[in-house]
């Protein structure tokens, strides 16, 4: 038994010296083993990060086309010449405008009685300059028997009775020579609508 006990610890003692070429190294105590062993590190758990939403952005609107009203050239500044008005005060008024291009406008009413109660009455007249030249004026009144224009370029209606013209006199006679040759024919023929025939019996009788 020593013998045996005396032979390993040679052995160990002649392996421990050995190079390290020959492939074996001495065995080498494991710190699992060790009389101070490290406590063992608790797993760790991480929460999981939310997934990113996804980002949506409203579609762009394709510009709008934008019109503008075409521009005319500025005319000429026309001056007011005369610009008098007189406020509404107790119903009555008037005013009187003129200005440098030729247009002249007056009026004036006041209030009067009538059948259907007090009505405004105005007069007044207003001119200005055709494209011929020529100077167009006309004069009113404006009262409970309507409005009554007078001026020499309004169309006057011919004075009752006047003369017949020729194609209506044409048209007459011509009427008249119809009239007459129906009563000669005397009374037309009446047209009356065709009797209506038989129907068909739907029923059956027995021979007599």
């Amino acid at each position: 038994m020593k013998i045996f006990v005396f032979a390993a610890v040679v052995s160990v003692c002649v392996a421990d010296k050995l190079p390290s070429h020959f492939g074996y190294a001495s065995p080498q105590p494991s710190s699992a083993f060790s009389h101070r062993s490290r406590p063992a590190s608790r797993p760790s758990f991480s929460a999981p990060t939310p997934a990113s939403r996804p980002s949506f952005s409203a579609p762009r609107s394709a510009p709008q086309p934008t019109y503008s009203a075409p521009r005319s050239a500025p005319g000429p500044v026309v001056p007011i010449l005369v610009d008098d008005r007189v406020h509404p005060d107790a119903g009555a008024y008037s005013f009187n405008v003129e200005t440098g291009d030729g247009i002249s406008r007056q009026e004036s009413g006041s209030p009067v009685p009538a059948k259907e109660g007090p009505v405004t009455a105005m007069s007044g007249s207003y001119s200005f300059t055709l494209p011929d030249g020529q100077l167009f004026e006309l004069r009113y009144v404006a009262d409970e028997n309507g409005f009554q224009p007078q001026s020499a370029f309004l169309p006057v209606a011919p004075a009752f009775p006047h003369p017949i013209p020729a194609h209506a006199l044409e048209q007459i006679e011509r009427a008249r020579q119809e009239d007459a040759a129906r009563s000669r024919q005397g009374p037309s023929q009446g047209y009356s609508a065709p009797s209506r025939s038989s129907r068909p019996s739907n029923s059956y009788g027995f021979p007599q």
